[in-house]
């Protein structure tokens, strides 16, 4: 503080040659007025106001019946014990999100540590060094002396195993001190479980200030419930930076979601920078500045990889596709889609703008093809959504060039005959998709639709597609899915959409899934509760559930407020997903107040605040009494 002080007086005395103005390294009010005179705000801010320290506060923290409370320092004989300490000692897994679903054994004892000092043993492969890298930057502002030395060994089969329906994430943590020295064991099959360890180990070292403190007595087992834990952000509806992705993958990897669902393009935009197609992006970006190109796609998959994360791109089809398709008649290909743009909306979309592939024609699926070429050549992970939902019959049926093809096809301009024609271009798109994959399938995403309804399912081959289920909790489909033997991943809109709950963006009113959706309602998305209400009682079937997703629209989110719709109510999905707890939202409740708090603090990922701050540090207090 005084050299500050020294330095700054040099400067104003060069300028003003008042050697009166300090006395000993002091401020005097003659010098901060001088200061306010010379315009040197940021510098009055920092050396004219008081510094307090936390050994100027009058509180402290005691754990009494397995809660941190906030206790004057006499009751703790004058020491000062920091919450993140507290935490620690106070109750097993207290700071852990979310919480692990084998065997917990923390002790109470907690060693100072710092990270930077930690020795690493057994990182064979780039990306788990990658990933080390990244665990200690999450602590690269906490400098203060450890005690002892760490060293962090890692017991993993496969370092470079991909994350599919089928892998294990599981891992085993194990931490113990003796004599001044500190072994952490991190044992896993994949990358993947090793990774989630680290994260493990993350949160049981807590931080405040420039001190870091961690759990020392440490036997924990831990895997996911479900494999398929995530969300999904639209970004034709409104485009998103790159630096606002990853901040979103940062908060994924932290809650061990492993899924960033891309809904890439849609009617309103299309972003992706097709090579192959480049005049996709032409008509289809808002502007030239708001593209993804193959080597931002390539940088935003590795930096998920590295965190644990799969990122699934999905091209929306055959509907929610319009501002991108035009150029085909200038081409000489013919109208690749219809009803762009169309007025009045309502009668040809849900939503404006509208827009749905040309199926009379056949040049689209050449086209189709190399958009596909260009996503499989940008994003490397074993899954690919294709979209599927909200098909517009009176779309079609008002477009000339499809009503002649169905009925040169002998095709009724019938519920019927419409799903005949969908199904046409559903079987055409997947034979494209295979011959640019190189002959082989991924996993096949699809969401509900008219196509999943039980009257037009058997369109569909449950050994080929996965179903993303965003119909009501209640809704007929889900269990005859899972009848079916359909893979199903739950997004059903009344627990699961963050858009929900706020104004109408057409029209007046509230929007049309609301209302919102808190992270409590999200915490209880227990599918096996929807299947049983339903006469879905064997396990087997409730097993075809692989797990879960929020859903972010955008119609009403943009690139600076995403996030505080996403966060922290997708980290309540990660702990639904991750450990299916048998107790409810309060019992959690505590934890994921102190883990989004941890977040924005540590992390720098900026959901909406749960309480206010009183409540982190006076926990088990801000609660209804009667619950």
């Amino acid at each position: 503080y005084n050299q500050l002080v020294l330095g700054i007086s040099s400067g104003i005395n060069a300028e003003y040659g008042d050697k009166s103005l300090f006395l000993d390294g002091s401020l005097t009010l003659q010098f901060c007025d001088k200061v306010m005179k010379a315009g040197f705000i940021a510098v009055l801010l920092l050396a004219c106001l008081p510094a307090l320290s936390l050994a100027d506060f009058a509180w402290s923290y005691k754990c009494s019946d397995s809660v941190c409370q906030r206790v004057s320092l006499a009751e703790t004989n004058g020491e000062y014990i920091p919450l993140p300490k507290c935490r620690l000692q106070c109750k097993a897994g207290g700071t852990l999100w979310p919480y692990p679903t084998g065997d917990v054994r923390i002790g109470s004892n907690v060693v100072a540590v710092r990270v930077s000092d930690f020795k690493f043993v057994a990182a064979r492969s780039e990306r788990l060094q990658e990933a080390v890298e990244i665990f200690k930057g999450h602590f690269k502002t906490n400098t203060a002396a450890g005690e002892g030395s760490v060293k962090v060994q890692f017991q993993i089969s496969d370092e470079s195993s991909v994350l599919d329906m089928s892998s294990t994430e599981a891992y085993q943590l194990y931490i113990q001190s003796h004599a001044g020295s500190t072994t952490v064991v991190i044992t896993s099959l994949t990358f993947q479980g090793g990774r989630h360890g680290l994260e493990t180990l993350s949160q049981l070292i807590q931080c405040e200030e420039d001190a870091c403190y961690m759990a020392s007595d440490v036997l924990l087992t831990d895997e996911p419930k479900y494999p398929w834990r995530g969300v999904l952000l639209d970004t034709s509806r409104n485009y998103f930076s790159v630096e606002t992705i990853k901040n979103l993958i940062d908060g994924l990897s932290a809650s061990k979601l492993n899924t960033f669902h891309w809904h890439i393009t849609d009617t309103h935009s299309f972003p992706f920078y097709s090579k192959r197609r480049p005049r996709m992006t032409e008509w289809g970006a808002y502007s030239p500045s708001q593209i993804y190109t193959e080597e931002m796609i390539k940088d935003i998959v590795h930096y998920a990889d590295v965190r644990g994360v799969r990122v699934v791109p999905e091209l929306d089809a055959p509907a929610h596709s319009g501002n991108g398709y035009q150029w085909g008649e200038e081409d000489g290909l013919g109208k690749l889609a219809v009803c762009v743009n169309r007025d009045p909306w309502e009668k040809y979309c849900v939503e404006p703008p509208c827009g749905q592939m040309n199926l009379a024609n056949p040049n689209l699926y050449e086209v189709v093809e190399d958009i596909y070429r260009d996503m499989l050549d940008s994003f490397t992970g074993s899954a690919f959504h294709i979209g599927g939902d909200e098909v517009n019959f009176n779309c079609w049926n008002t477009t000339e060039e499809i009503t002649k093809y169905m009925d040169e096809k002998n095709m009724p301009r019938t519920e019927h005959g419409f799903m005949e024609l969908w199904n046409e271009y559903q079987e055409k798109a997947l034979a494209r998709f295979k011959k640019a994959n190189g002959g082989k399938l991924k996993d096949m995403i699809l969401w509900t639709s008219h196509m999943t309804e039980p009257e037009f399912l058997h369109y569909l081959d449950p050994a080929v597609y996965t179903v993303q289920y965003w119909e009501s909790s209640t809704n007929k489909q889900l269990p005859n899915l899972v009848n079916q033997g359909f893979k199903v991943i739950m997004s059903n809109y009344d627990d699961l959409y963050l858009d929900c709950g706020f104004g109408a963006w057409v029209g007046e009113g509230n929007n049309w899934c609301s209302p919102y959706k808190g992270w409590q309602k999200i915490y209880m998305n227990d599918p096996k509760k929807y299947l049983k209400a339903q006469g879905v009682t064997d396990p087997a079937k409730h097993k075809l559930i692989v797990g879960g997703e929020t859903a972010m629209w955008t119609e009403q989110a943009g690139d600076r407020n995403a996030l505080t719709k996403i966060f922290p109510r997708s980290y309540a999905l990660a702990e639904r997903y991750w450990s299916d707890p048998s107790t409810g939202w309060f019992e959690a409740e505590p934890r994921l107040v102190y883990f989004n708090s941890v977040m924005e603090k540590q992390r720098g990922i900026y959901g909406n605040s749960l309480k206010p701050e009183w409540c982190v540090q006076s926990q088990g207090i801000c609660k209804l009494n009667n619950l």
